[in-house]
């Protein structure tokens, strides 16, 4: 390690050290820490008195000895906490946003985030669900239920969990098929005609098998009206996003030996939400853009000449085998995915058919297969050996940047898509107990992955078409870390991290003029240091960090004028040469009595690019009133996307008596400040001098607010409740950007509220 980079890491901790103790001294004033662990937060699940059980080592460990900034959540706190779906995750989580991006999901975790879109690309924060990696952006668009816990990995988490774990992981596990019989479900009603049920059932089937049934469905009309063919009349609107999600889990669970279990899954998983792809455009004065009415200008309205579809379906099958030895545990994942995804949009957003993009067939099929083995049996040594093997391949057949462009002479052209991804990795992890208080972790995994890609065009309406290309490459790297953690007294720990992240190279899967430009992009890399202070007892808990992140080669992505077909975008992926975040954070659970619990949590993110002088954004041309696509920018210095100076979230859950039952009373708030929500683009040259080095698609800081009643009777069998979402009825943009077209931005849903009732045997 460089003396420069140890030299910015010790400048960086003593900064943010201030902020750090800030934070710390607020909420140990509050003495406030975890909820109980029998009904809350942070693990997935509880062991004794105030014990939180998490597996962020791929082992299961007290969450306050595992030296990685987590938070961690029950089920049961999601639900308490209206947190319903996987972007409302950074309402409860420091240091977290959920965005979207079009039809894609893009967490960020520290400012660490993916700007690239469209399929075939992956989030570099990884979703695991019940051990087995997610690689697509859609599918994970869906609901929370029936789970039993989610873990958020903070920092990068490249040694055990792999490439795109840059950022850090969210490792979501559902319920596991219970040895007693158990049942429950749950219905709701609510605002925009918004329909939910859920069910889950399991048994034992035998002594030595056990089955678990899981179901999930959701129907919305959507908070989005099109305008429809009268813009000036309502007689004719039309829901244009509603809103379905379907979910169905099996699993068996084998027991043949004391020693053996094997766990079968089967998941089946449907996501149609269209919000994304449908939004307001700010259109500037140009000949092809009309005006209003026949362009939807007011918030929560769309114009689209055809609707927008945003559907996503997949089938997974899965095997878990836990094999107990005289040395310790192995664990086997076998995994098989399809995914089969619909994108249909219109560019212009306006009534005209001026451009639109079509595609009804892009597949992607994925195995992947984990292996772990936790070894116990040597004196002082926690060791975890693995091997990772993945194959991804995805097709777009008939398509325009994903899609068949449509304009009024029709069908252009179409495109087909080939991309495929093949990936192996060794790693090994183990943790030394020099002595009975202080521990030294290290860890290294060597990743290999060849990305392939391969296109080509048919003639549609334009004869002219790009000539066949394809291309391959191969990316590897090696990701160490080392940790160092020390316990002041029994449940309080301070430990001092070193860790690397990596993300493999990509292609633009743009169809280029020249087969000559099919080029790879360069490797992400992340290194980070971190320092850490956690303490927990049986009523309360606070974890505290300060992080230092250096970036190499970050790749961002931007929408830039399609070079082939006019009126149409490709994105096009660069990389920012250096970039750096630091921060602080803590968060809180306090539990002073059983029926009262109080969390908190606040963070502080500064995250720059620090050379990105060439950056490719969307200016404005104050002379002529347009945006400038595909200009030459300098970002040095500038805010990076998703990664709003301070964030911070305070709910809590309080429980009395009440008609011979329990009355359950719950709320949960939370506040970001200003941050750019995709584009980090500037007004550049050609604007406003005063404006020219401004970020342009920021979005103001905005606080929200969940709360729920619920009351569940004498036999505490039947609940029967209330709830409200963002019951202040803040509105923010959740699309923010430009492009050719105009501005264009799409809202956040309004206020919404509805009853429930559920079950529990």
């Amino acid at each position: 390690m460089s003396r420069y980079y140890m030299g910015r890491a010790l400048s960086t901790v003593l900064r943010v050290g201030g902020a750090l103790s800030a934070l710390t001294a607020g909420v140990a004033y509050a003495q406030t820490a975890t909820a109980p662990p029998q009904a809350d937060t942070q693990g997935a699940d509880a062991v004794g008195a105030g014990d939180i059980i998490v597996t962020a080592q791929r082992r299961a460990e007290r969450l306050e000895d595992v030296p990685v900034a987590i938070v961690a959540l029950t089920g049961d706190t999601l639900a308490k906490s209206g947190v319903q779906h996987m972007t409302d995750l950074g309402q409860v989580a420091t240091s977290v946003q959920i965005n979207r991006a079009g039809a894609f999901t893009q967490p960020a975790i520290r400012g660490i985030t993916t700007l690239t879109l469209g399929f075939g690309f992956e989030n570099n924060v990884a979703v695991y669900v019940d051990g087995f990696y997610q690689p697509d952006m859609v599918t994970i668009n869906g609901d929370f239920a029936n789970l039993a816990s989610v873990q958020v990995l903070k920092g990068p988490q490249g040694t055990l969990y792999g490439r795109n774990a840059t950022g850090g992981a969210i490792v979501i596990d559902t319920l596991a098929p219970a040895k007693e019989f158990t049942a429950s479900g749950q219905a709701s009603y609510g605002r925009f005609n918004d329909l939910r049920l859920q069910g889950y059932v399991s048994g034992p089937l035998g002594d030595k098998i056990a089955l678990g049934l899981a179901a999930y469905y959701r129907t919305s009309d959507g908070y989005i009206r099109d305008i429809g063919a009268d813009p000036l009349s309502a007689a004719d609107d039309t829901n244009a996003a509603p809103q379905k999600n379907l979910s169905l889990r099996a699993k068996l669970l084998l027991t043949p030996t004391d020693n053996l279990s094997v766990t079968l899954g089967l998941n089946h998983g449907f996501v149609e939400d269209s919000r994304g792809l449908l939004y307001t455009i700010n259109a500037f004065p140009a000949s092809f853009i009309p005006t209003p009415p026949a362009r939807a200008t007011l918030r929560d309205t769309a114009s689209p000449t055809i609707p927008a579809d945003a559907k996503a379906r997949a089938t997974e099958a899965t095997a878990k085998i836990v094999l107990e030895t005289g040395i310790g545990t192995l664990t086997s994942y076998t995994g098989y995915a399809t995914r089969l995804s619909h994108s249909t949009f219109d560019f212009d957003a306006s009534k005209p058919v001026i451009t639109q993009s079509v595609s009804n067939n892009i597949r992607e099929y994925t195995v992947q297969q984990t292996l772990d083995y936790s070894i116990k049996a040597i004196d002082r040594l926690d060791l975890i050996v693995g091997a990772f093997f993945y194959d991804d391949k995805l097709r777009v057949d008939g398509g325009e940047s994903y899609a068949g462009s449509v304009t009024p002479a029709g069908l252009q052209r179409s495109q087909f898509i080939r991309l495929t991804s093949r990936s192996y990795a060794f790693y090994i992890d183990g943790t030394w107990h020099i002595s009975d208080r202080l521990f030294l972790t290290g860890g290294l995994r060597y990743s290999n992955e060849k990305r392939g890609i391969s296109y080509y065009e048919v003639p549609g309406t334009v004869t002219a078409i790009a000539p066949p290309a394809s291309n391959s490459a191969t990316f590897s790297s090696v990701t160490p870390r080392a940790v160092l953690r020390y316990e002041i007294a029994p449940r309080t720990n301070i430990y001092a991290s070193y860790s690397e992240g990596f993300r493999a190279g990509v292609f633009n899967t743009t169809v280029l003029p020249n087969p000559g430009l099919v080029i790879p992009i360069n490797p992400e890399k992340l290194r980070a240091f971190e320092l850490g202070f956690k303490t927990a007892s049986p009523t309360w808990r606070l974890d505290a960090a300060i992080y230092y992140y250096d970036f190499r080669d970050l790749q961002v992505g931007v929408s830039i004028p399609n070079p082939i077909v006019p009126n149409s975008v490709v994105q096009l992926i660069s990389n920012a040469k250096k970039a750096e975040s630091y921060g602080a954070e803590a968060q809180v659970t306090y539990t002073p009595t059983p029926q009262l619990s109080v969390r908190a949590g606040a963070s502080y993110i500064h995250a720059r690019y620090t050379d990105f002088s060439n950056a490719t954004g969307t200016g404005f041309n104050a002379t002529t009133g347009l945006n400038v696509t595909g200009q030459v920018q300098n970002w040095t210095g500038q805010q990076m996307a998703r990664a709003p100076s301070f964030t911070a979230n305070l709910g809590f859950n309080y429980e009395t008596d009440l008609a011979g039952g329990k009355l359950a009373l719950s709320a949960n708030g939370s506040y970001t400040s200003s941050y750019v929500v995709a584009n980090p683009s500037l007004y550049g040259l050609l604007a406003n001098p005063a404006l020219a080095n401004t970020q342009r698609y920021r979005q103001d800081g905005y606080a929200l607010l969940n709360a729920q009643v619920n009351w569940t009777d004498p036999s505490g069998h039947y609940t029967f409740g209330v709830y409200g979402d963002n019951i202040t009825n803040t509105r923010y943009n959740f699309v923010l950007s430009g492009g050719a077209f105009g501005d264009y931005s799409q809202g956040n849903e309004p206020a919404t509220y509805g009853v429930r009732a559920g079950f529990k045997f």
